[in-house]
């Protein structure tokens, strides 16, 4: 049974990541899923909706690099459903909106 427990909290802690981004709380989130990454996420069998939420956490703490490296890992899976799809559109907005105030920095330099 360790197993089984081991396994709840997981999903315990994922959920939990979930609740704080939707709580805008997006330091709490990143410190509970990032640590999950390479568990629930591998190129043979991808997470869209952890990447999601992980890459709002990262925008959400302006962990850039990171956000960009997730964005740039989720634009090589396409969706399997419609909530998938939904998240996929958010991230795509978070990152152009990212680009759009690089680009309006830049001008005022």
């Amino acid at each position: 049974m360790p197993q089984n427990k081991a396994i709840k909290k997981m999903a315990d802690r994922v959920v939990e990541g979930y609740e704080a981004i939707h709580q805008k709380n997006y330091g709490r989130a990143k410190q509970l899923l990032e640590p999950l990454r390479e568990l629930l996420h591998q190129e043979d069998r991808p997470n869209i909706t952890f990447l999601s939420y992980l890459a709002i956490a990262q925008i959400g703490t302006k962990d850039i690099e990171n956000f960009l490296e997730t964005f740039e890992e989720l634009e090589k899976y396409d969706a399997k459903n419609v909530k998938e799809e939904k998240l996929k559109t958010r991230v795509a907005e978070l990152f152009q909106e990212l680009m759009e105030s690089l680009g309006d920095t830049r001008i005022g330099e």
